[in-house]
């Protein structure tokens, strides 16, 4: 995070005099300029010992004003489109200033400090602000005092619940990556999230293994002993696993049965596999390896006494690979923006709203669920790729070409969740549902094959022969 200088405040709310009495509270209360409130009311009044100068309608008078270097949008239950039109105002005035943002999950989090959470502005923070909810009591008193495994743990979603669960009374995390380089990156952002909070946080361990390794895991196991795993770790861009089908059937099937047969073996209390929306009708190799995931999770349920559930969502934003950071830098670099079809659409959701409502999955989960989360409404790609450019300052067409480049390999034109909505069932949380007779049952002879052809077979396998082999378990797959 950047040194704060001259800081302007929107919103002087509850959220807004917290951030005020933390930031003091960190010797960053000389930089304090100003509130700005759409409420009138508060308008010329005085908050936490700041003045409310005006509205969000005022904001380049008060940034210009005022010398504003910084400004921190305090409003954690912001939609997208207040959101949007804060933004437009501050950048229209001067796209120098740094622009902060309290996370839409913090609202939940009343007794954690603000400070730490905040975030520097994003283009993926103008979508996937709705309303969510979650279950804060029951997920405190699941998660207290309970060593937790997190595989992918350097991946967008799984170093995410990693920093998540530093705000419940875990005794420990274990964040296993193959990459060195993201777990380290994860490392420096716990580390600098600890010593922000000021106070006492669990425990992380940082463990390098691949979970094709059976061996290797098999030792973290064995010393760190996890009562909850998270499995995140997979292969998930689409068009690159259409060309590298054997890479994706092996570390994605094989690296699922190797951290299922294990969470059974040490008595694991919860297994939770982090599935995806592309599980559903898959026309990508990808998709359907992740289904499959979803059959064997729900077999170790139903023959190993293992207690499992799968949690789909889609599109996370901003997470390495999306469209937002692309865009960006399409952008930044003159154009042209790059949209596969006029028409296609994705569900979105922020990275810790997906991370939050994945740990809140395993807090409600009895067992053998498929959980999905409420996504909203599905985005068109190239509506979104238009709102970038004119945030810019840009007109699209005009002074940024976009330019359509034609579905990919495997992609298709909208996402789904489930393949039956009357199959969906209600949660006590309204933005998680179940999904019924959604699995479909392995038998042990079934079960060998698949883990023999992962384990070997595979090398022998021709790119046809992938793709009938997974057809032949996940029979809704087409190619």
């Amino acid at each position: 995070m950047k040194k704060l200088n001259r800081i302007l405040i929107v919103g002087a709310g509850e959220a807004g005099a917290a951030l005020v009495n933390d930031l003091r509270q960190r010797g960053l209360g000389n930089g304090l300029a100003a509130f700005a409130d759409d409420d009138q009311s508060k308008i010329g009044t005085t908050v936490a010992g700041i003045e409310v100068k005006g509205s969000t309608a005022d904001l380049p008078g008060i940034c210009s004003n005022y010398s504003i270097t910084d400004v921190i949008i305090a409003i954690p239950s912001a939609k997208a489109s207040l959101i949007n039109k804060i933004t437009s105002k501050v950048l229209s005035y001067n796209r120098v200033i740094n622009i902060l943002f309290v996370p839409s999950a913090e609202r939940f989090f009343d007794t954690v400090p603000i400070f730490p959470s905040l975030r520097e502005f994003s283009y993926s923070d103008l979508l996937g602000r709705e309303e969510f909810s979650i279950d804060l009591d029951v997920m405190e008193k699941f998660f207290e005092g309970k060593s937790v495994l997190i595989t992918g743990g350097g991946g967008s979603i799984g170093s995410e619940i990693c920093r998540q669960l530093l705000k419940f009374n875990v005794s420990k995390i274990v964040a296993l990556g193959r990459g060195e380089n993201s777990i380290y990156n994860l490392m420096k952002g716990m580390d600098e999230y600890r010593r922000l909070m000021q106070g006492r946080m669990p425990g992380t361990v940082y463990r390098i293994a691949d979970t094709r390794d059976r061996r290797m895991l098999d030792r973290i196991f064995m010393e760190e002993k996890p009562d909850i795993v998270f499995h995140a770790a997979a292969h998930k861009h689409v068009p690159l696993m259409e060309w590298n089908e054997h890479e994706a059937l092996q570390n994605n099937i094989l690296g699922t049965e190797n951290v299922l047969s294990l969470s059974a073996e040490y008595n694991v209390q919860k297994f939770i596999l982090v599935s995806s929306d592309k599980a559903v009708r898959p026309t990508n190799v990808m998709g359907a390896t992740k289904r499959l995931c979803e059959i064997i999770t729900s077999y170790y349920h139903d023959r190993k006494n293992l207690n499992t559930a799968a949690v789909r969502f889609g599109n996370v934003l901003g997470s390495r690979g999306s469209v937002i950071p692309l865009f960006m830098e399409q952008i930044e670099k003159g154009g042209p923006v790059t949209v596969t079809h006029p028409d296609v659409t994705r569900y979105f959701m922020s990275i810790p709203e997906a991370s939050l409502l994945v740990i809140n999955s395993a807090a409600l989960s009895g067992g053998g669920e498929i959980f999905v989360l409420d996504m909203g409404e599905q985005y068109k790609i190239d509506d979104i790729a238009r709102r970038m450019i004119e945030l810019y300052g840009f007109t699209p067409e005009r002074d940024i070409k976009i330019e359509y480049t034609g579905l990919r390999p495997g992609e298709k034109m909208y996402e789904e969740l489930f393949y039956n909505r009357g199959a969906m069932n209600k949660t006590g949380n309204s933005s998680i549902y179940t999904l019924h007779n959604d699995n479909i049952s392995l038998s042990d002879s079934d079960y060998d094959e698949i883990i023999a052809a992962v384990s070997e077979r595979v090398y022998s396998m021709t790119s046809e022969d992938v793709r009938q082999f997974i057809k032949k378990f996940v029979p809704e797959y087409s190619f």
